[in-house]
């Protein structure tokens, strides 16, 4: 882990944001938390958004900005949302760090990239997104890159893989750990594909290098877990994690291909899933059943990251809570 300095957090009320902050101050109470609204989840001393904003000097003294701030991806957001909240507030923030933050460090997401089939994925991949959500991702990247070529700050880009941990309530592991438990929950396809994840801990260590090491200046980096696994894999470390039984059944890939393509029209045309998410749908099963690896060697040669923790261990931890 990097030595402590002052840093600013937004997004501190959020899964990866929180864990910075939870971190920083571990290092020595370091951190500057930023949120959209001061409420009882916001950490110790948190500021709002709106008042860094209006206010940029409340910066003053930080070494780095990371911006973890954004909506996720999330079944039916519009465009407006996303682009409102992941590229213009991302340039906002940038311009209000000018010269008050040495480092501007973006978090963005190896969705970018789209699937590639030339595998593992690296930082020269082009960009390829497949949902609107990594859209605005690729446009909040070229929007920051000019305007920071602009200001002259140092903009450095961080791309996480999937994170999972203790503490993200509704991330994938919960779900699955929740489908299994109730029984429900079959693997699609024959689970051999290739997954790629990252726990919040070796996450977090990698944006605080990113934000602290001299080497990062504007670079972008691929931030990946140190192993892959398979669906079935990980389908087992889950079921044996909550003490239930894997089911032998497994669902055919071309018929929830198909019932996924039933249900996107059937959003689509306003006809059902209006109102809440679908239990499948194509980028469901794209996330859970499309090959997908990432080359973490940049990150190590320049940063030093080294990631930790293995599937076993934080599969593990994420279920237990710890």
């Amino acid at each position: 882990m990097p030595s402590p300095s002052t840093i600013a957090v937004t997004g501190a009320s959020g899964f990866i944001g929180r864990a910075l902050v939870r971190a920083l101050r571990a290092l020595g109470d370091a951190a500057r938390p930023i949120v959209r609204v001061v409420d009882d989840r916001a950490p110790a001393g948190a500021l709002s958004i709106q008042r860094v904003l209006e206010t940029p000097t409340l910066l003053a003294g930080c070494s780095a900005l990371v911006h973890a701030a954004a909506v996720r991806h999330r079944y039916g957001v519009d465009v407006a949302t996303y682009r409102a909240s992941n590229v213009d507030l991302a340039e906002r923030l940038l311009r209000a760090a000018a010269g008050q933050v040495q480092r501007f460090v973006h978090v963005s997401s190896v969705g970018v990239y789209g699937f590639p089939e030339l595998l593992p994925v690296h930082e020269g991949a082009p960009y390829a997104p497949r949902t609107l959500y990594s859209a605005m991702k690729v446009e909040a990247e070229l929007t920051l890159r000019r305007v920071a070529a602009s200001l002259g700050v140092d903009l450095v880009i961080v791309r996480p893989t999937i994170t999972y941990g203790a503490g993200d309530d509704n991330g994938m592991l919960d779900k699955m750990a929740r489908m299994i438990r109730s029984g429900v929950y079959r693997v699609v396809g024959d689970g051999t594909n290739a997954l790629h994840h990252t726990h919040i801990d070796d996450m977090v260590t990698g944006i605080l290098l990113a934000a602290t090491e001299p080497a990062a200046a504007g670079e972008h980096f691929i931030l990946c877990g140190p192993e892959t696994t398979t669906l079935a894999g990980l389908s087992e470390l889950v079921a044996r994690a909550v003490g239930r039984p894997l089911s032998r059944v497994h669902v055919p890939l071309g018929f929830a291909r198909g019932v996924a393509t039933a249900v996107d029209l059937a959003a689509y045309r306003g006809v059902a899933f209006t109102r809440r998410e679908p239990p499948i749908n194509h980028e469901k099963l794209d996330v859970m059943t499309v090959p997908i690896s990432f080359d973490g060697s940049k990150a190590g040669r320049l940063l030093g990251f080294a990631p930790r923790v293995s599937y076993e261990e934080g599969v593990s931890r994420t279920l237990r809570g710890s």
